[in-house]
């Protein structure tokens, strides 16, 4: 997917673009675990250094939630608690993300999960299937 990303960096910034959450997280990368501030903002995940950078800097991650899916690791295997994964499909790149807790885990996962817009479309599909339903 090509994409503007000088634009996409000025709308992770815009403080009147709708934040669905943000938190702490933490990245994998090359075997060593980097601190993050994630933020998601449609279907574009924004991770900085720290919560201050997100109105001054650029991120240093940003995904396009689309063509991927959302799982939860082996903690056993990864070695770290309330661990994610997303791992798009057509490129078969991957990013193990690790929560704070298991309440933001389940955040984080839960909202990546219904961030692309296939999904979207789909549920409005499916909304407009059952209103149709119900008038006939």
């Amino acid at each position: 997917m090509l994409a503007n990303a000088n634009s996409l960096f000025k709308l992770g910034q815009d403080p009147t673009f709708e934040r669905r959450f943000s938190g702490p997280l933490q990245l994998q990368q090359d075997f060593n675990w980097r601190n993050g501030w994630g933020v998601l903002k449609a279907n574009l995940l924004f991770v900085y250094n720290k919560p201050e950078d997100e109105t001054t800097s650029q991120p240093f991650l940003l995904l396009i939630i689309e063509d991927c899916y959302i799982e939860l690791c082996d903690e056993n295997k990864i070695g770290k608690d309330f661990t994610f994964e997303i791992k798009f499909k057509s490129t078969g790149r991957s990013f193990i993300f690790a929560a704070e807790d298991f309440k933001s885990l389940g955040r984080w996962v839960s909202l990546l999960t219904i961030s692309p817009i296939d999904y979207i479309q789909l549920s409005k599909q499916s909304f407009i299937e059952q209103i149709e339903q119900k008038t006939s």
